[in-house]
């Protein structure tokens, strides 16, 4: 939902100023609890946020930023940070970390916010997650007029573009290329797809509807090894009974307590995995960005954009993303959607998912790279992002960049390449970042050269 440097109405461009008199309203949301109610404190990742915003706009967030990233995104992107408000409405026990629906329907909230727009117009309003209580935030301010899909999020639309069984059915209606599958209403369903699948000697991938990042997936197989690359585990069955046995004791958690329908489809061992991010708006959906996928075994990062695809199947990828983007399109949807694919060893391109909200890819891309970088993003600059490694170790967000900076690891706009911090303190061990390279191979060994500064066995 949230605009892009490139967009037409100029988006967060850094440095760029709102039209005078007037603003804009972002808002760091997680997934709806509708969805996902295992997310718990995301205070710290919604705070990519700040990467979007320009001088001169609102930020509604379910905690105050984070001092050193706020000053070190905007030092990146240009934007004067003394020119943006902070809302972070009033929080309930358990709520703090996150900005649930009754945070935002919260009075002091509405007042919070018609007290930093003051006599401006407010010309924009989105949000990180397409949730309906964002829809009555903009009614609660009366600028419904301001907020792109607006009669879209407000009846739940949100749950249909970040599902996985909502895909397959619109993929299935446009004909759009993906794994043989079905979506599994019922336990009895599940059992008769799954064992479908199996007899054409293929293991099966049983997904849960809405969880991300390979955390909802698991492999089924009848004894081939297989590694679950994208999923939690792999499990050996035989036939029926066992089919059956394990559909008894995953259903609760496969359907999240009957709140979604799982999928079950072929799964294709050895594959790549790519995206390819549309920004749609009224005039139609258009390309932002690509990457490649890393997963071993859950998601650990991305290169942007796409490497390595050969033409043919690039077009492919584009062709099927663009086709999904404009059926959303038609029937209302606005904001980011990423379709994801896999490229299969026989250079066959499968749609898995799509993903109708701003994702982990976004800020990377399309402000990073576009607006960072510059112009040679995806030229003579790649960035690989990396999901903090297991293992590594830093206390704060000031101490990581400070070690990036003493051992000349950090960013440097006058070569274009270096380490970015995308992410706030994790309020653990980690900050997520990602590497600006020439190439991937560059990328690659300037990750490794981070390993000792951030091992428990590296730190000072």
């Amino acid at each position: 939902m949230l605009n892009l440097p490139h967009e037409r109405d100029g988006g967060p461009a850094a440095g760029r100023e709102a039209l005078p008199g007037t603003t804009r309203i972002l808002v760091g949301n997680d997934f709806s609890e509708d969805v996902r109610d295992d997310r718990g404190w995301t205070g710290w990742w919604v705070q990519r946020l700040i990467w979007f915003a320009r001088d001169g706009d609102i930020l509604v967030l379910p905690t105050d930023p984070e001092d050193g990233f706020l000053s070190y995104v905007t030092r990146l992107t240009g934007t004067d940070p003394d020119t943006l408000a902070f809302v972070v409405p009033p929080a309930t026990s358990g709520s703090e970390g996150t900005l649930r629906p009754e945070r935002l329907a919260a009075p002091e909230c509405t007042a919070a916010l018609a007290a930093a727009v003051g006599d401006r117009e407010v010309v924009h309003l989105s949000a990180l997650w397409p949730d309906p209580a964002v829809a009555r935030l903009a009614r609660s301010l009366g600028v419904e007029h301001a907020m792109p899909g607006h009669g879209f999020v407000a009846q739940s639309g949100g749950l249909l573009t970040n599902s996985k069984s909502a895909f397959r059915m619109v993929a299935g209606g446009l004909g759009v290329g993906m794994p043989p599958g079905q979506v599994c209403t019922s336990r009895e369903v599940a059992e008769q797809a799954i064992l479908d699948l199996l007899d054409g000697g293929e293991p099966v991938i049983v997904k849960h509807d809405f969880l991300s990042g390979g955390h909802g997936n698991e492999i089924l197989t009848t004894g081939t090894p297989v590694r679950p690359i994208g999923a939690r585990r792999t499990v050996t069955v035989h036939g029926r009974a066992d089919v059956h046995s394990y559909l008894a004791d995953r259903w609760d958690w496969l359907t999240a307590q009957g709140r979604g329908r799982p999928v079950a489809e072929r799964y294709v061992p050895d594959s790549s995995a790519f995206f390819a991010e549309y920004l749609v708006d009224d005039d139609g959906p258009r390309l932002a960005g690509t990457g490649e996928l890393l997963s071993a075994p859950y998601a650990v990062g991305q290169v942007m954009p796409a490497p390595g695809l050969e033409p043919v199947a690039y077009e492919d990828l584009i062709e099927g993303a663009e086709r999904l983007a404009l059926g959303l399109h038609a029937i209302g949807y606005r904001g980011v959607l990423c379709p994801d694919a896999i490229v299969t060893p026989d250079r066959e391109v499968l749609f898995t998912e799509f993903n109708g909200r701003v994702t982990g890819s976004t800020h990377i891309y399309g402000v990073i790279g576009e607006a960072v970088v510059g112009p040679g993003y995806g030229k003579d600059r790649i960035i690989l992002e990396r999901v903090w490694p297991q293992g590594w170790s830093t206390p704060s967000f000031a101490e990581t960049e400070t070690r990036l900076i003493e051992t000349g690891q950090a960013y440097s706009p006058e070569t274009r390449t270096g380490v970015v911090l995308t992410n706030a303190f994790d309020g653990t061990n980690g900050v997520m970042y990602c590497v600006v390279a020439e190439d991937l191979d560059e990328a690659w060994a300037r990750d490794r050269a981070l390993d000792p500064l951030f091992t428990t066995a590296g730190k000072p």
